[in-house]
């Protein structure tokens, strides 16, 4: 799902942004999109599943609680009742 937000750039930046749409032929949020992704990747930026959940976690924050999670979750006895 998509959601509309609000952003103040610089004109310069809303220039190249025009400009790239224009020459690959898409829009500017798919434009956006991927730099975002790129910007990611090349600053090896950790994606935890944790944190579509946690909302204003940081990522280390939620490292931190998924570890902890996971410590408990191994730590359990579990009873075979048969």
């Amino acid at each position: 799902m998509k959601r509309a937000v609000n952003l103040r750039l610089e004109e310069s930046v809303i220039m190249t942004l025009n400009q790239l749409t224009e020459e690959l032929d898409t829009t500017k949020t798919e434009v956006i999109e991927k730099a975002i992704s790129f910007f990611s990747k090349q600053n090896n930026l950790k994606h935890n599943q944790l944190l579509q959940f946690a909302g204003k976690l940081k990522s280390n924050d939620a490292d931190t609680m998924l570890q902890s999670i996971t410590e408990d979750k191994n730590s359990k006895d579990f009873e075979l009742n048969l």
